[in-house]
């Protein structure tokens, strides 16, 4: 939802309109997420990113953001100055890239590393062949790695518990002697 706030905001065709702030409905359920927030993923690096496939505005934060600089900027700043950007190059909501977002796996990582040559998406379709294979356990022998158990929760048996009188158990468990 953060994404979708920002790219409504980025794209709204007005120079002065406000960052979103967070609000909420009558039931206290977030409407509007906070992408102002200091663990938003709306970070310095993504909105530099999303220009990569513009040449002018991408050439022009290479000039300006290539370094550490662009850390230095509170997030408002940069995002302001986005925005003025994509006003001042003309840059529409279909030019912009989407990265569609993997889950971090191990054998991906594994299969990454060993095979350097393959992309991204050919990996994920033979993360994908691997693992809908039958022959899963021996891939997974041969790359070294241990294969992902699935934990089995076991249903306890109830026991069968007895009644016992205060005396019966006195007389199991403690020494007792009659004084009378």
């Amino acid at each position: 939802m953060p994404f979708r706030t920002f790219n409504n905001w980025l794209f709204d065709g007005k120079k002065n309109s406000p960052i979103p702030r967070p609000r909420k409905d009558d039931t206290g359920k977030i409407i509007v997420s906070d992408i102002l927030k200091y663990n938003s993923p709306i970070t310095h690096t993504f909105v530099i990113s999303l220009f990569l496939r513009n040449g002018p505005l991408n050439h022009y934060l290479d000039e300006h953001f290539n370094n550490i600089g662009v850390r230095y900027l509170t997030r408002e700043e940069l995002l302001k100055f986005t925005k003025k950007c994509v006003m001042d190059f003309r840059i529409k909501k279909r030019d912009i890239m989407f990265y569609k977002r993997r889950a971090r796996r191990m054998l991906y990582d594994n299969i990454r590393e060993r095979m350097p040559l393959l992309k991204n998406d050919d990996v994920v379709l033979l993360c994908n062949i691997i693992e809908e294979s039958d022959n899963k356990d021996a891939i997974f022998d041969s790359l070294g790695l241990e294969k992902p158990k699935k934990s089995k929760l076991k249903k306890e048996k109830k026991m069968k518990v007895e009644k016992i009188t205060l005396n019966k158990f006195l007389a199991e468990h403690f020494s007792t002697i009659d004084v009378s």
